[in-house]
């Protein structure tokens, strides 16, 4: 398993981030880039634009409808198209 699925408050995170930032400010060496915790926020804050960014787009709604809107009227063309050439 490479991904896993939490429920955090939204709250809580931030304050974690601010902490991070503030102590990697500071020059603390356990929250610098390329340790782990710092690592593990920037993963978060990237996975939250991409959700936040998903939303926005409203990709989910256009996969729901694609196949109303192409699929359906091609099939219908297409019965049409074949009973107007068979006769």
């Amino acid at each position: 398993m490479k991904t896993v699925n939490i429920n955090i408050k939204k709250d809580t995170l931030l304050q974690v981030y601010n902490q991070v930032g503030m102590l990697n400010d500071m020059g603390f060496p356990n929250f610098q880039k390329g340790e782990p915790i710092h690592n593990l926020m920037k993963e978060i804050k990237a996975d939250l634009k991409k959700q936040k960014k998903a939303e926005k787009l409203g990709w989910k709604d256009v996969l729901e409808f694609w196949p109303m809107s192409i699929v359906v009227p091609g099939m219908l063309l297409l019965i049409l198209w074949g009973s107007i050439s068979g006769q």
